[in-house]
């Protein structure tokens, strides 16, 4: 059986989850959230701790930090909660694409890889990986950024900013690689799946 615990985050309208396989207590956190106070240049961990807390207080295992795509509303707290939970990190293999336009866009010069070498595993369209005794399914949903990915577990897919709740819409495309006519066709792909 899966459980999910959502994490909302106010500063950006994000959600964050920890989805937990109750059979074995594997779970994997997805879209987690490092606080950002642009005014004061300053990070923090507020909303990660929330994380790890529940985490701890409910002895699960991370096996995975999953990332839905690269975030422009905030920024990913996956290293600090590797370093505080374990796990794996892993995104979508088209961040190489994302990691590219924004090298040069915020001059992070040479030295700055733009291999994905900063994440522990680079998922390819269709693949399939272990959660505890469930199976992820990676489908790739991009058109908010190339990199964009979805995680269906069950009869569960988390899919980031590639739609958002009914009525409300989806992501901006006009971010680098962005594409409606991309995102729409991502968005059919979603919507074909079984309720």
């Amino acid at each position: 059986m899966l459980s999910v615990q959502e994490f909302f985050d106010p500063n950006t309208f994000t959600f964050s989850y920890v989805v937990e396989d109750r059979a074995t207590q594997d779970c994997a956190i997805i879209d987690s959230v490092l606080d950002y106070d642009p005014k004061a240049a300053r990070t923090s961990t507020e909303s990660a701790d929330a994380i790890v807390e529940y985490v701890e207080k409910n002895a699960l295992q991370v096996q995975w930090i999953l990332e839905t795509h690269a975030h422009a509303d905030h920024l990913s707290a996956s290293v600090y909660l590797k370093e505080r939970l374990g796990g794996k990190v892993g995104i979508g293999e088209n961040i190489r694409i994302v990691q590219k336009a924004f090298s040069g866009l915020l001059n992070l010069g040479a030295d700055f890889p733009v291999d994905g070498s900063q994440f522990d595993y680079l998922f390819k369209e269709g693949e399939q990986f272990g959660l505890g005794s469930q199976t992820v399914e990676v489908i790739y949903t991009p058109g908010h950024t190339p990199a964009c990915v979805s995680y269906k577990i069950g009869d569960k897919v988390f899919v980031g900013d590639t739609l958002f709740m009914p009525s409300y819409g989806t992501a901006r495309a006009d971010f680098p690689g962005g594409s409606a006519g991309t995102l729409y066709r991502s968005i059919e792909k979603l919507l074909a799946l079984p309720p």
